[in-house]
């Protein structure tokens, strides 16, 4: 072989490698896995995330009904990358700290946030839906009241002038952060011969056939889209805030930093999404939440179903 033909083939074989070695980075696959936990809006918020990162080319695996605990766990552990949890949760069970009565929804997702980022995790924007305890009646009866939160409910009570019959489940009924708590936070007491307690969801089985005037529910309870509920607002932040937010391990995104953005522009279809919590704010993510838990837990359909309709609607994947 002479002596150009050999320098030509060794450029040849040089540009090859290059190139095959270009054309492998460029393919090489993006991975991560995504965790829910085991009921209704945790199958959506798990199937909404991963189409949403499977429409910008990641493969995900879902690792799907898991308890609260065995999810923290995973995320710690490193075998799940992104999840969706709950502010409250969040404060309270993974990170240790009594609830403060009067922390409102925005102060308690920055608290999550900054300490969380400590033991690597990032909380990206949160999604408005406070899925809290929340006392609800037909729109006629706020209506006739012309009453809209809880103070207004307390001051109808304390007033004496309409009988409110209310229902709450028996645990509600005593438990520290139930309906005794309520009555001395707000100022007023339901009226013993007024009050009925039971099972869990008697007192929405009560209200759905009109026997009760108020009855506990959880904010994004399907049972409330499905007879337009009005869900009083807990305007002086009694309970814990639990609005769903993602959140990712910090060295999934160093290694893929456009997750965030990919999630957080899923986050800002949603009421107030990317923007601080009203409570006006609050109460239109819940409706949004409780239509979309009312089509699987009612409707019937699939999360995977349910979530594909929500993101081809808002155009954040192709038909």
């Amino acid at each position: 072989m002479s002596r150009l033909a050999g320098t030509v083939l060794a450029v040849f074989l040089t540009l090859a490698l290059v190139l095959t070695g270009t054309g492998c980075a460029a393919s090489e696959v993006k991975e991560v896995t995504v965790g829910n936990k085991n009921f209704t809006e945790e199958y959506v918020i798990g199937q909404l995330m991963k189409q949403v990162l499977e429409e910008h080319g990641f493969k995900v695996n879902l690792v799907s009904d898991l308890s609260t605990q065995a999810l923290r766990e995973g995320m710690e552990a490193g075998d799940i990358d992104i999840s969706a949890d709950y502010t409250g949760t969040a404060w309270m069970t993974h990170l240790g700290h009594e609830y403060e009565q009067g922390t409102d929804n925005n102060k308690i997702y920055e608290m999550v946030k900054a300490e969380d980022t400590s033991k690597g995790f990032v909380w990206l924007d949160p999604i408005w839906n406070n899925n809290t305890y929340v006392l609800v009646s037909w729109p006629e009866f706020v209506q006739e009241n012309n009453i809209e939160s809880i103070s207004d409910l307390a001051a109808l009570y304390q007033a004496g002038e309409v009988e409110a019959k209310t229902f709450v489940g028996f645990e509600f009924s005593t438990r520290p952060d139930g309906l005794p708590a309520l009555e001395t936070f707000y100022g007023f007491e339901v009226p013993e011969d007024s009050l009925m307690t039971g099972a869990p969801g008697a007192s929405l089985l009560g209200l759905e056939n009109k026997q009760t005037d108020v009855a506990m529910a959880f904010g994004t309870d399907a049972i409330i889209a499905k007879y337009g509920w009005h869900a009083y607002q807990d305007n002086r932040a009694f309970w814990p805030p639990y609005d769903l937010a993602p959140y990712v391990r910090r060295a999934t995104l160093d290694k893929y930093p456009e997750v965030a953005d990919i999630l957080n522009e899923l986050v800002a279809t949603f009421p107030g999404g990317g923007k601080s919590a009203t409570p006006a704010v609050v109460a239109e993510g819940q409706k949004a939440w409780q239509a979309l838990n009312a089509k699987v837990d009612i409707d019937k359909m699939e999360p995977d179903e349910v979530a594909r309709e929500y993101l081809i609607s808002k155009g954040l994947v192709k038909e």
